[in-house]
């Protein structure tokens, strides 16, 4: 998995030299877990990367990087291990630091003068920290995971004539990163970003 994601970023920066049509674009990115077994409480602490390659007027491909770190106070309760072998009873701060590396494609619907409504999925690794802290302990585990990120959204030119605009989008992440401290086989979260993208 690792190889195929760093062969397809070597080959995607190397195509962008070459090309007249693309949009870089950096975001700040809110997200909500659905993993409520876990952690619930709202990511703002999050960012997203993104360099699009115009195969058509209405069709790009590109490369995506995401991050986000979520934490949340847990009141005193008895944490069990998954092999029932130990248990723990204390409050806990959970953590997980969520990063996505993906490969995408985003189609672009009839344009006005000064919005581009689009749809679009990633597909590639995530990269998933997941730790509990209790007292002076740690426990944690990491590893990477397929993910799969649908998305909606639009961009927003200020004038029509700018080389610039707001990117406004929403997308769902599904990644199959396992945890057995947690007992955990999969991640999911809801995002939002708010963004600008230079095109050229």
């Amino acid at each position: 998995m690792k190889k195929i994601i760093i062969t397809a970023i070597i080959f995607l920066i190397a195509a962008s030299g070459y090309a007249q049509h693309n949009l870089f674009a950096i975001g700040w990115e809110i997200n909500f877990p659905n993993n409520t077994d876990y952690i619930s409480k709202t990511s703002y602490s999050g960012g997203k990367l993104d360099y699009r390659h115009f195969i058509k007027k209405n069709l790009s491909l590109g490369l995506s990087l995401n991050w986000a770190t979520y934490e949340e106070y847990l009141p005193r309760q008895t944490f069990v291990k998954p092999d029932g072998n130990s248990a723990v009873t204390s409050d806990f701060v959970a953590q997980s630091y969520q990063l996505p590396v993906t490969a995408t494609v985003h189609y672009y619907f009839k344009e006005s003068k000064r919005l581009k409504p689009y749809i679009g999925v990633a597909l590639g690794g995530q990269y998933l920290n997941q730790s509990l802290y209790y007292n002076v302990y740690v426990s944690d585990e990491d590893g990477w995971g397929f993910v799969a990120r649908p998305e909606a959204g639009v961009i927003i030119k200020p004038n029509e004539f700018k080389e610039w605009g707001f990117l406004i989008a929403a997308n769902y992440s599904y990644a199959t990163n396992k945890t057995e401290l947690l007992d955990l086989n999969s991640f999911k979260n809801f995002g939002i970003t708010i963004g600008v993208g230079f095109w050229h």
